[in-house]
């Protein structure tokens, strides 16, 4: 199976080896001073893999509050896509309204799980799969594209693995839809704060990623 890497930069998915190699302190540096501006991608078998994670306030050194790192960035349409959120924040419990999210929809398969322990991220449980998680202490964050019928919930302090099939050429909002903010309702801070909760996922015709 070729394993070819189409592009790195920023944290990433290389955030679990910043924190390995330079120690918690230099990772939070690293995070602060150099924000990600493209993926890290990984082509398996056909299908590329794009690497997310989901800083913590801490990590960021960022009052406003956690972060998926990149928020804005490029896939190819019409295309089976393999994404792995790399999540350091804890789990918020969703509104008895919102308790939908807690279920993975419009992917293909169901949800790959690995919790890890973010003070030594390389240290991983085994995989578990899943199509749906507690939405009282099973959801930290949620990654949904309201235009493709697709959103995942994305465990605490794990690594959550799915893959789902992108749409036409074009651009598409992705919301974080457990309101992890602050406010009295959890929808301000990082839920209303554009590049921390929310971003665009462009899908481009004729291009890997970029």
């Amino acid at each position: 199976m070729s394993r070819t890497t189409i592009a790195t930069a920023g944290l990433g998915a290389l955030g679990i080896f910043i924190v390995g190699s330079l120690g918690w302190d230099a990772a939070q540096m690293a995070a602060a001073a150099s924000p990600p501006r493209t993926v890290s991608t990984v082509v398996q078998g056909g299908t590329p893999h794009i690497y997310l994670t989901v800083a913590t306030p801490d990590m960021l050194q960022s009052e406003v509050g956690p972060a998926f790192m990149p928020s804005n960035f490029t896939l190819p349409a019409h295309s089976d896509v393999t994404i792995t959120v790399i999540n350091f924040d804890d789990p918020t419990a969703l509104p008895a309204a919102s308790r939908q999210y807690a279920i993975a929809e419009g992917i293909r398969g169901e949800l790959s799980i690995q919790s890890m322990d973010p003070a030594d991220p390389n240290k991983v449980a085994p995989t578990r799969t899943a199509d749906r998680l507690d939405p009282t202490t099973g959801v930290s964050h949620t990654f949904t594209i309201a235009k493709l019928g697709l959103s995942v919930p994305i465990a605490p302090s794990a690594k959550t693995t799915f893959t789902f099939h992108t749409g036409a050429a074009g651009t598409y909002t992705w919301q974080c839809m457990d309101p992890c903010g602050t406010g009295p309702t959890g929808w301000g801070g990082a839920m209303a704060a554009k590049g921390y909760m929310s971003g665009q996922v462009s899908a481009c015709s004729g291009c890997c990623c970029a």
